[in-house]
């Protein structure tokens, strides 16, 4: 808090210089001071903290930029406030008991008395925040209160921290009382004697007091394997040494029984003089719900994991082909309503491709389907291959595939079909030989609907089969 205390000094005194009399001064001193009066107003400005004047009849005379981050009002607004909308009841309680004081002070003669509370303050949002607030009179160069100045720090986390922590404390003592928990009290001294044992303790464990009179007798009794028991020395000094106020932290360690039994037992120490209190809480049971708990929650997780695969591949196929594994007609529907609303709002040229196998019927009268299936997979390889990144192929139906072109004009559409038709029959199909393939070209023509492109690229498709097939056909021209 030195810090804190130093710019309330420091704050003060610019308080003072500012209000003190004006007489006549030499000019590098009147310099000096309008340089330090300015480098305080800097610091008030900037400050983190809200830094505040108020007149001693409860009139705010100045509030620094920082209440607006603090309490989201802006300094006018926060400098017109009354009290009400300053701070929660409670506050106001505290701060008109202050002004009380001061008044009888001040009707007395006597000097006015500092204060520090803590304060809740209302935001703009209808939130609450806690302040610690410094309030220091200030006076006249001649002694006589002038105003009184005030820092107001934000420590509401602070507080929700405390009151966090007295809620966990709360549970944990509660926890204890509906917990079997074993007392042994012990010496300090050299020969380290164990004092005293609760009922719970020699039922939890089972030693008699011949049997661990010393913490060296119960360190040899409780941890027999001589690693681990040197790994416990080690911890529960170290928890010693680390002892705040006597308390010793608890610390969780696996402790044999006289049955030969092991427990999973929570020990923690209180430092009395040269008495060392320890409790015992066997928490095995917790260890083995922790345990319990720990593979359910792996169990669901795997489960979860599986389930999101498991939707993610419902997903995929409810938008895909099931024999091909391109989008299916509904998926590549909805591709091309957003394409089309994207076309019509920015004016990007869009085209589409309809290819379809020439004489398929006869392909799969000749060879099956289960040529005819390879016949179309192997087709849909080509196509994939073929077409750029930001294309999308469909299957549009039956022996039918569909190119949807982003930002594709009609011939250049036109001239990646004619490769597309190329590529087909340059290299021909297992099991069938040669295939071709014919198809239509439409670039999308606002304010023409969906169906409505569809149906000029269909109708291209048809005139490329009336022409003799293998053949491009572009809408509203000629084909090739």
């Amino acid at each position: 808090m030195a810090p804190f205390t130093a710019m309330l000094a420091a704050l003060r005194a610019l308080i003072a210089r500012r209000w003190r009399p004006r007489g006549p001064l030499l000019g590098r001193t009147a310099a000096r001071r309008r340089i330090s009066e300015a480098q305080y107003r800097l610091l008030a400005d900037n400050a983190a903290d809200v830094i505040w004047t108020m007149s001693l009849d409860g009139e705010i005379t100045y509030v620094s930029p920082s209440v607006e981050r603090l309490r989201g009002f802006t300094p006018a607004e926060a400098m017109q406030q009354p009290l009400e909308e300053i701070l929660t009841p409670a506050s106001q309680a505290i701060t008109r008991d202050y002004f009380a004081r001061l008044a009888q002070l001040r009707q007395a003669g006597q000097p006015l008395e500092r204060a520090r509370n803590e304060l809740e303050y209302r935001c703009r949002d209808g939130s609450t925040i806690w302040c610690d607030v410094h309030v220091l009179p200030v006076y006249r160069a001649d002694g006589t209160p002038l105003e009184l100045l005030g820092v107001s720090r934000d420590i509401t986390a602070l507080k929700r921290a405390e009151r966090e922590a007295l809620q966990g404390e709360q549970r944990i003592r509660k926890m204890h009382q509906q917990l079997p928990v074993g007392i042994a009290v012990a010496g300090l001294q050299e020969d380290q004697r164990i004092f005293y044992r609760n009922t719970m303790f020699d039922r939890t464990f089972g030693w008699t007091s011949q049997e661990i009179p010393t913490h060296d007798a119960w360190f040899a009794r409780a941890y027999p394997d001589a690693a681990y028991r040197r790994a416990v020395v080690a911890r529960w000094s170290a928890a010693i040494a680390a002892a705040t106020d006597g308390q010793i932290a608890p610390q969780e360690f696996r402790v044999t029984c006289r049955d030969g039994q092991c427990k999973d037992v929570s020990i923690a120490g209180t430092v009395l003089d040269d008495r060392l209190v320890c409790s015992f809480v066997d928490i095995s049971e917790r260890k083995r719900f922790e345990a319990a708990l720990m593979q359910a929650r792996e169990a669901a997780e795997t489960a979860n994991r599986a389930l999101r695969q498991a939707n993610a591949e419902l997903q995929r196929l409810a938008v895909t082909d099931h024999l091909t594994g391109v989008w299916n007609r509904a998926r590549f529907e909805d591709a091309m309503g957003a394409e089309v609303a994207r076309a019509t709002r920015y004016a990007t040229p869009v085209s589409l491709l309809l290819v379809d196998i020439d004489h398929f019927k006869l392909i799969n009268d000749t060879h099956g389907h289960l040529v005819d299936d390879r016949t179309l997979i192997e087709l849909t390889h080509r196509l994939r291959d073929q077409v750029r990144e930001v294309d999308v192929l469909a299957r549009w139906g039956g022996e039918e595939f569909v190119v949807l072109m982003p930002h594709c004009g009609v011939r250049q559409a036109q001239q990646a079909a004619e490769k597309l038709r190329a590529l087909v029959l340059d290299r021909s199909f297992p099991g069938v030989g040669s295939v071709t393939v014919s198809i239509g070209v439409a670039d999308f023509q606002p304010p023409e609907t969906s169906h409505a492109w569809i149906k000029r690229a269909d109708d291209a498709l048809y005139a490329a089969k009336v022409g003799g097939r293998n053949r491009v056909c572009v809408a509203g021209g000629e084909g090739r």
